[in-house]
């Protein structure tokens, strides 16, 4: 543990292992992932602050946005830029100055106390919960000196101040350990400690650190066992902040974080606007929200159902009637329509400024929903979508353009799953007819077992709310949110369990797929590194 502004992995891997101190165990399992340290999200940094001072607190919406790797942000490469330790100092100085508040350290400790002992007896378990683990003897040691190093340069209050802060800004605070016990060796499979165990299930269901009865778990040494483990997963599944961090898997695999920055050309798409995009996002949201907090998170209902969340300018650009007074509400949806794939905001969101895009749509359908890869195409190729044209149709002119012969091996498979999306054009209005041509909607994709072929998106997406591909699909995907990582050839049972929990429901209900990954004996494992 290092208590300074900014401190990188490197240092913490020193220390890190040093807040449990159980004695070490033969592993379950002979292969296991990496052993690793992962940097907080910002929404994850919002959820540690807010647990650790008793108060909801967002301040990560100054830091830097996060990359993201195959569509999610909760990687475990995101790193430590120059301007981000900058503004993680900014945040931690602004938290501090609410954790004094909040702890009132010069309140609680008389001025007959021993200052030291006073202020030391307050402030260690504050550090414990912020660094979610037990102190070792030279975390008190380390954060004692600290200490002694602000009191000496500076009152009592700037000086809690001061501690709280390098507290914030600490690597051990920053940054989550997926190390294990004291003791291993290299290339070696070794058991997280309880305390990592309990901070990988809380951070893996509800994006945030554990909470009393987790921690509680943790003391006690209970995480080792499965049903243990699955008792607090399903009691955290029920809790609002699981919804919250559902929502965000669902976003990012989905692909929808960039709503709020969606544009569409005005004059070929009249209806857009700042209303129009308010909308649509608002129908995506309350729609998302419904299946996670009443449906139980079902996919099947998620991709299939035949009703959205819409106000009276969605109604009326979907062509369905409206709630009685037209504000946001559940309504029914035509036939051509079905789940979120259909949604103004999806379908927008596939397509281009001007247009619609059947290779965005099949490539989304293929990467996000089946979980195919799509390589890139060859370096000699200029991707430059066709123009639109006045006298003929999307269709036409992305078939014309894709048939280059460099370009057919992919696009076999992208644009058949694309051309069956032409029934909506690249604002997701219901269309017939394109530039006085009627509309061909006619589809195919190719699964397991063979190929469906349908007409329009609604037909595809009721296909794909049972297709056995799809429920292939998603729990690798919620790995990869999960575990902040790509899946490896150890994680190969992992998965297999995975999918058998969530296939087990035809409901396809993700939290299935969560409790499964908590309860394998691959998620509180980790290999060491081999030495080079």
């Amino acid at each position: 543990m290092r208590i300074i502004r900014f401190c990188v992995p490197a240092a913490l891997l020193l220390a890190a292992c040093t807040g449990d101190i159980a004695g070490k165990e033969p592993p379950e399992v002979s292969e296991a992932g990496p052993a690793r340290v992962r940097r907080l999200t910002r929404a994850e940094y919002d959820n540690s602050v807010s647990a650790v001072v008793g108060e909801k607190v967002q301040v990560a919406h100054g830091l830097a946005p996060e990359d993201t790797i195959l569509g999610f942000s909760t990687h475990d490469r995101l790193q430590v830029t120059p301007l981000l330790a900058d503004q993680l100092d900014n945040a931690s100085a602004n938290v501090a100055e609410l954790a004094k508040f909040k702890l009132k350290i010069h309140d609680r400790c008389p001025a007959d106390a021993n200052e030291e002992s006073c202020t030391m007896d307050i402030l260690y378990p504050f550090a414990a919960s912020a660094f979610r683990r037990p102190l070792s003897v030279e975390d008190r040691a380390e954060l004692l000196a600290f200490w002694k190093a602000a009191r000496a340069a500076a009152d009592p209050q700037t000086a809690h101040r001061i501690f709280l802060q390098g507290i914030f800004s600490s690597a051990s605070f920053l940054y989550r350990t997926e190390l294990g016990g004291p003791g291993a060796g290299n290339n070696e499979v070794v058991r997280l400690t309880q305390h990592e165990a309990a901070a990988a299930l809380a951070f893996a269901i509800t994006g945030g650190p554990a909470d009393a009865e987790l921690v509680a778990a943790a003391d006690a040494g209970l995480l080792k066992s499965p049903d243990e483990r699955e008792k607090h997963a399903r009691r955290l599944l029920a809790t609002p902040a699981a919804q919250v961090h559902l929502y965000g898997f669902v976003r990012e695999w989905l692909g929808l974080t960039g709503l709020a920055n969606l544009n569409k050309n005005n004059q070929v798409f009249p209806d857009f606007g700042a209303p129009f995009k308010d909308s649509s996002q608002k129908e995506t949201r309350a729609f998302i929200n419904h299946v996670l907090a009443n449906e139980g998170g079902s996919v099947r209902e998620l991709l299939g159902a035949d009703y959205t969340f819409a106000d009276g300018r969605m109604s009326e650009f979907y062509g369905i009637p409206t709630t009685p007074d037209g504000t946001l509400g559940r309504v029914p949806l035509k036939a051509a329509r079905a789940g979120i794939l259909t949604q103004a905001s999806v379908l927008a969101t596939y397509a281009l400024f001007d247009s619609s895009s059947p290779i965005r749509r099949g490539k989304f359908v293929l990467t996000r929903l089946l979980c195919r890869e799509v390589p890139p195409p060859p370096p000699s190729i200029i991707i430059i979508p066709p123009a639109p044209a006045q006298d003929s149709t999307t269709r036409a002119r992305f078939a014309a353009h894709t048939n280059n012969p460099a370009c057919a091996g992919c696009h076999r498979t992208l644009d058949p799953i694309g051309f069956g999306f032409e029934n909506f054009d690249g604002l997701g209005k219901l269309r017939t007819q394109e530039n006085g041509i009627p509309i061909d909607a006619s589809g195919s994709v190719e699964h397991s077992t063979g190929k469906f072929d349908f007409t329009g998106g609604g037909d595809l997406a009721r296909f794909l709310s049972t297709s056995p591909d799809v429920a292939d699909c998603v729990p690798l995907q919620l790995f990869r949110y999960a575990m902040g990582r790509d899946e490896e050839a150890a994680d190969a049972q992992l998965l297999t369990d995975m999918r058998d929990a969530f296939k087990a429901n035809p409901r396809l209900y993700l939290g299935d797929a969560l409790v499964s990954l908590v309860r394998s004996p691959y998620f509180v494992h980790r290999r060491t590194p081999a030495s080079e």
